[in-house]
């Protein structure tokens, strides 16, 4: 029988590894993007929200969203009541993947149709609940919190 070992996360509360933050979410964000460009195919629409609606556009605009997303999770999970949560691998990727969930009912349900709509894109409607968009946010969130943790040892 394989035994299964918990890695420890060990870090002073409130202190945030901000190296680690940006490399996993860069890491998260290229696993995201991914799917944003194959399985759903509108990496250029992510561009488009800055008004240059093209392949590369979309991927620097996703990537800076995915790190600046990335630390503003470091600051949460770095801070009580969330760093009592964040003391091994799987415990900062499960806060991840909830992350992900959050992040998918706020930028990408409400946020983006809205800032579509703004810049004259056409747009899906408020709330957008695509699963396949949810998909996406899961795994990024879960790679988010995984990567950080590993890296932040």
């Amino acid at each position: 029988m394989a035994s299964e070992t918990e890695t420890a996360v060990r870090r002073e509360t409130g202190t945030v590894d901000w190296t680690s933050a940006v490399l996993a979410g860069v890491g998260a964000g290229i696993a995201m993007g991914l799917l944003i460009q194959f399985v759903m195919g509108i990496m250029p629409v992510i561009g488009a929200l800055y008004g240059v609606e093209s392949l590369a556009a979309g991927w620097i605009a996703h990537l800076l969203h995915s790190v600046a997303f990335a630390l503003v999770f470091a600051a949460v999970v770095s801070r009580p009541p969330l760093s009592e949560y964040a003391e091994s691998t799987a415990s900062i990727a499960g806060l991840g993947l909830a992350y992900g969930v959050v992040l998918w009912l706020v930028a990408a349900a409400i946020v983006m149709p809205i800032w579509m709509g703004l810049v004259g894109l056409p747009s899906p409607g408020v709330p957008n609940l695509d699963p396949q968009s949810l998909v996406g946010h899961l795994v990024y969130g879960v790679l988010l919190g995984g990567l950080y943790a590993a890296l932040s040892r």
